[in-house]
C-alpha cells in the first residue's frame, strides 16, 4: 500500500471513530432505549421492511403489553430509530421498566416514484398483524396493545386506530383490539394541512427551483402522487379518504393529544379538529396543550419536556386492562 492509500485509509478510520465516539456520546448522554436491555433490531415484518422491539428492562408481567411506534418525518423521512431521540427516551424507559415491550416499526415512504399512500397505513395495520402473529416468541399480550406516533406518524397511528383495516388491508386484519392512542401533533384533516401557509410556501420555493431540481423535491406531488393543483376534486377525495378526522366512530380507544400552540408545521387547529368531533360523538381523550411550543419540541423548557414524557407513560399505564 503506497504512503497516500495508507494516510487516507487513516483519515477515513479516524472520522468513523469520531462519527462513532459522538453517537455514542449522544445515545449515553441522552439515556436512549437502545442502550438498555433486550433491543432486537432489523426484525423484518414483511417485504423490505422492519421493525426494532425494545424488549421490558424488568419483568412485571407473565405477558408484555406491547406500544407500537410509527416515527414522524412528513411521510418522507424518519426512519424507526428515531424512538431513541431524547424527546420520548424518558416514557420509552419508563414503559420499559413497567414491563412493556415497545415496537419501533418503519413504513413506506414518498419517493419519485409513488405516494407513500395507501402503503404507509397498509404497513401500519401488518404490524398489528406481526405482533399477533409472533406473541408467543415474544410473550406479547394481545389484550393490551396500544399505538403511539408523532407528526406523521401520528397520523399513521390514528387511521390504524380509527379507520377499518378491511378498507385498506383485508388480508391484514388481526384479533387485536387497540387500546389507546397517543397522538403527538398528528395531521387530522389532510385537505387543511395542504391548504395552509406553509404548504403554501414550501410550493413557492419549489416553483422558483430548476425544473431539474423541482422533480425532485416536489414534496405535494410526491404525497399525492400526482400534481393537487391539476385536479382539485382528485384531491379533496385524496385528502378525505387519508384522514383520521373521517373514520371516528363511537367504539375508538381513548386517546392522548398532545400538542404545541406554536406548531408551524402541523397547526394545532388539526387537533381542535380532531377533538370537536371526540367531543361531539362523547368520546374518552386527554388533550395537554404546551405553551409557546413549535414542531419537533422546539422551544420547549427542559420542564415542559419532562412533563409531556410523564403525560406519556402516566397515560399508557393507565391503560392497563387487567380484565382482558
Amino acid at each position: 500500500m503506497s504512503k497516500k492509500l495508507r494516510n487516507l485509509f487513516f483519515v477515513i478510520l479516524a472520522v468513523l471513530l469520531m462519527i462513532a465516539g459522538y453517537f455514542s456520546y449522544f445515545f449515553i448522554s441522552n439515556d436512549a432505549p437502545i442502550i438498555k436491555g433486550e433491543v432486537i433490531r432489523e426484525v423484518n415484518y414483511k417485504s423490505n421492511l422492519d421493525l426494532d422491539i425494545y424488549m421490558p428492562t424488568q419483568v412485571v408481567f407473565e405477558k408484555n403489553p406491547v406500544v407500537v411506534f410509527y416515527h414522524g418525518g412528513a411521510w418522507i423521512g424518519g426512519a424507526k430509530e428515531a424512538i431513541n431521540i431524547n424527546r420520548f427516551n424518558e416514557a420509552i424507559n419508563k414503559l420499559r421498566e413497567k414491563g412493556y415491550a415497545v415496537i419501533s416499526v418503519n413504513y413506506t415512504l414518498a419517493s419519485r416514484e409513488q405516494s407513500p399512500f395507501p402503503s404507509c397505513i397498509v404497513d401500519a395495520f401488518d404490524a398489528i398483524k406481526w405482533v399477533e402473529n409472533h406473541a408467543d416468541e415474544y410473550q406479547f399480550d394481545l389484550n393490551n396493545v396500544g399505538v403511539f406516533g408523532e407528526s406523521a406518524g401520528a397520523h399513521i397511528a390514528l387511521m390504524a386506530a380509527f379507520a377499518n383495516v378491511n378498507d385498506f388491508a383485508p388480508n391484514s386484519k388481526s384479533n387485536i383490539e387497540i387500546d389507546y392512542v397517543v397522538d403527538v401533533y398528528g395531521p387530522t384533516h389532510l385537505e387543511s394541512v395542504y391548504e395552509s401557509n406553509l404548504v403554501d410556501s414550501i410550493t413557492t420555493i419549489i416553483e422558483r427551483a430548476p425544473k431539474r431540481l423541482q422533480a425532485c423535491i416536489n414534496i405535494p406531488e410526491q404525497l399525492f402522487g400526482f400534481n393537487p393543483k391539476e385536479d382539485s376534486i382528485r384531491t379533496k377525495e385524496f385528502a378525505a379518504k387519508y384522514s383520521p378526522l373521517n373514520y371516528i366512530h363511537s367504539e375508538i380507544p381513548p386517546l392522548l393529544i398532545i400538542h404545541g400552540n406554536k406548531d408551524r408545521i402541523v397547526p394545532i387547529q388539526q387537533s381542535y379538529l380532531l377533538i370537536a368531533e371526540l367531543k361531539n360523538q362523547g368520546i374518552s381523550y386527554e388533550y395537554h396543550e404546551v405553551e409557546n411550543m413549535d414542531h419537533a419540541f422546539i422551544d420547549t423548557s427542559k420542564e415542559q419536556k419532562t412533563e409531556v414524557q410523564s403525560w406519556i407513560s402516566t397515560f399508557i399505564l393507565e391503560q392497563y386492562n387487567f380484565d382482558k
